[in-house]
């Protein structure tokens, strides 16, 4: 498959996460803490990034004239989810065909109601609990929305948001959209400092890829399978999301490559830190299976794939139970993710759980 490394930030994506961390509190001193675990980068070079990062940040906040209560409003994390309001009104990292602000909301603009509501659907989902049926629910009107929205896990602040919205779409997408472009337009002013974040992410990979199976090392890296897109893959830099890797796999039959946006400071050595094997990381392990949801996770999976709402059916759980639960389990290294046309399959990861119990006999025995 094709591999292209993108030199250029998307700038509608940056100034999206630099709005929310900021929001939000997610400081990047917070970040750079987290990112010293995980990273290789020489100790210079990473405060060095980080500093330019922070810089760029603090230029945006301080000449943004927007009030704190309106960017909270558009930016404040929804149900813990790393989701905001501007998620559900723009198709962020969800579009592969997106580039400008212009791009966004005309794709925003050009839904039918039924999609709007099954775009919020699909989204808010994950905070409703739901029964043992094994079906899952259709939502197709207005008075379906919020009955689903008012069983889940969702505050009232956060579901009247969300009506708000649907309700009076064009005007939010208005005061979003100009607020993303103040924001762009300052970053720009930046273009020289960005430039040299860009430059040293378009060397690193480039590089990379040359040398190694890029493919295979990312799949390896996030536990996820996926078919080869004939279209290709797209690398694309991320500035404030420095230490994410979002995937966008293209499920459509047309002619759109899949993206990978990977952080300016994710570290190329992506199988490092899961080959350690320590007593640190095997009592991490044996605290997430004393978990008694996460252990009935693992044992209904052990067998066979499932997705998501199967696993909440069976366990009587909620969809955001299940993707909390699963999230710690991935990073642990217990779980891989599969994608299947329009589902993820979450699936054990039997060569793990056979390496943590060779490391209790080692620790141990």
């Amino acid at each position: 498959m094709q591999i292209t490394i993108n030199k250029n930030i998307n700038y509608v994506e940056e100034a999206n996460a630099l709005l929310f961390h900021y929001v939000n509190g997610n400081t990047y001193e917070k970040m750079k803490a987290e990112g010293l675990k995980k990273s290789s980068y020489r100790s210079d070079i990473y405060d060095k990034f980080f500093l330019q990062i922070k810089k760029l940040s603090d230029y945006v906040i301080e000449n943004l004239r927007t009030e704190k209560v309106q960017l909270e409003f558009y930016f404040k994390e929804i149900a813990n989810s790393q989701m905001s309001l501007s998620g559900y009104l723009l198709p962020f990292y969800f579009n592969t065909k997106c580039v400008t602000l212009e791009d966004y909301d005309k794709a925003a603009r050009s839904k039918s109601n039924a999609e709007i509501i099954k775009d919020f659907d699909n989204i808010f989902s994950q905070y409703c609990s739901i029964g043992r049926s094994g079906e899952e629910r259709t939502v197709e009107t207005l008075e379906e929305m919020m009955r689903v929205m008012d069983v889940g896990d969702l505050t009232v602040e956060d579901k009247c948001k969300i009506v708000h919205a649907y309700l009076d779409l064009e005007k939010h997408l208005d005061t979003l959209c100009s607020i993303l472009g103040k924001v762009i337009t300052l970053l720009k002013e930046q273009q020289s400092d960005i430039a040299v974040l860009e430059n040293e992410f378009y060397e690193y990979w480039n590089h990379y890829i040359a040398e190694n199976d890029f493919i295979k090392n990312m799949q390896e890296y996030a536990n996820i399978t996926w078919e080869y897109n004939k279209n290709g893959l797209i690398v694309l830099p991320s500035i404030f999301r420095p230490l994410v890797m979002v995937l966008n796999i293209n499920d459509e039959e047309d002619a759109v490559a899949d993206i990978i946006h990977i952080g300016i400071l994710m570290d190329s050595d992506l199988s490092r830190k899961q080959n350690e094997v320590n007593a640190d990381k095997l009592n991490n392990a044996l605290k997430l299976l004393s978990d008694k949801s996460k252990f009935e996770i693992l044992r209904y999976i052990k067998d066979k794939p499932a997705y998501g709402f199967e696993i909440a059916n069976e366990l009587n759980l909620s969809t955001s139970t299940i993707s909390y639960h699963m999230n710690s389990l991935i990073s642990a290294g217990l779980v891989k993710l599969d994608k299947d046309a329009n589902k993820i399959y979450y699936r054990i990861n039997k060569d793990t759980v056979n390496d943590l119990l060779e490391d209790i006999r080692i620790l141990l025995l």
